[in-house]
């Protein structure tokens, strides 16, 4: 025959109320396209590779959905940042074709697109550009400050007065063809907030691995943008910033543990005291007891 086992009642009410207050703070990545991967070729030229994102001058031909930018900033395909050389450096000019980018086959739609690459192991650069720790494409920004734009996207959905976590990952690289040390950085704003990672001192032509970003916001409204921008110098030799794996997520509601916890220790409270009777009874019982097999009975000599 089993057994049957029975369960405190105090651990039963804490399983109960740790459920419920940890149920309602299960949240998602509150980013669209976090990785970059729905890039839109907008002049339907599907020999053009996934390399411009936008142009310092104008909307460059590919986009990437749920992004907007102003900068001399690109979206790459890991394995592809580092894939040549820039033979002729970024033309200028006032129209969309002159923004730079990756693949130049200098005709047509493409006319007048410079080839821009980082330094990397192969271009003859110091160590290799990796993917992204959590895959997708890879957006670099120009940290010049005469060339340098935000890369943006509009949060919706936030609670005022709640706290969201923003994870990322950054790197930092040197536009090919240009020489010299270099230092990166990455301005991130949410609202009214702006915070800055700590600034990385980058050898020449090389790549600094990736990197983990974490800051903390409070939103102010229930629809802010987010933004991401590249800061670094010497101006002239390329500072640029990497960007990949955007994350932005609310903390749990510290008020659901609060309530957690208040049940909790009533629930601690009551068993204590529970217990307590119960030992207090259970000694009544015994001294009556002892009583009764010592004690004198009338009649008996």
């Amino acid at each position: 025959m089993h057994k049957t086992i029975k369960i405190p009642f105090f651990i039963t009410a804490f399983a109960f109320i740790f459920a419920l207050a940890i149920t309602p703070n299960a949240s998602a990545n509150l980013i669209q396209d976090a990785n970059f991967t729905s890039v839109v070729n907008t002049q339907g030229d599907t020999g053009l590779n996934p390399a411009v994102l936008y142009g310092q001058f104008g909307t460059g031909y590919l986009t990437v959905t749920d992004w907007t930018t102003t900068g001399y900033n690109f979206v790459y395909v890991p394995g592809t940042i580092d894939a040549g050389t820039q033979a002729n450096g970024a033309t200028s000019g006032t129209s969309a074709e002159q923004a730079p980018g990756q693949y130049n086959v200098g005709s047509g739609t493409n006319k007048g697109f410079g080839n821009t690459y980082m330094w990397g192991i192969n271009n003859s650069g110091s160590n290799t550009i990796t993917a992204p720790p959590k895959g997708g494409n890879i957006i670099a920004m120009d940290g010049d400050s005469t060339l340098s734009g935000t890369v943006s996207q509009t949060i919706t959905g936030l609670t005022v007065g709640h706290t969201y976590a923003l994870t990322f990952s950054w790197a930092a690289a040197q536009q090919q063809s240009f020489t010299g040390t270099t230092s990166e950085a990455l301005q991130v704003s949410l609202g009214t907030g702006t915070q800055t990672t700590t600034t990385y001192d980058l050898p020449n032509h090389s790549f600094s691995g990736w990197m983990s970003g974490t800051m903390y916001f409070t939103a102010t409204g229930t629809s802010e943008v987010l933004g991401f921008l590249a800061v670094g110098a010497p101006n002239g030799e390329p500072p640029f910033t990497l960007l990949a794996d955007v994350d932005l997520e609310v903390i749990p509601d510290f008020s659901n543990w609060m309530v957690f916890t208040g049940f909790g220790t009533v629930c601690i409270i009551f068993e204590t005291l529970r217990r307590r009777r119960r030992r207090q009874r259970q000694s009544e019982l015994e001294r009556d007891s002892g009583s009764v097999l010592t004690g004198s009975f009338p009649g008996l000599a």
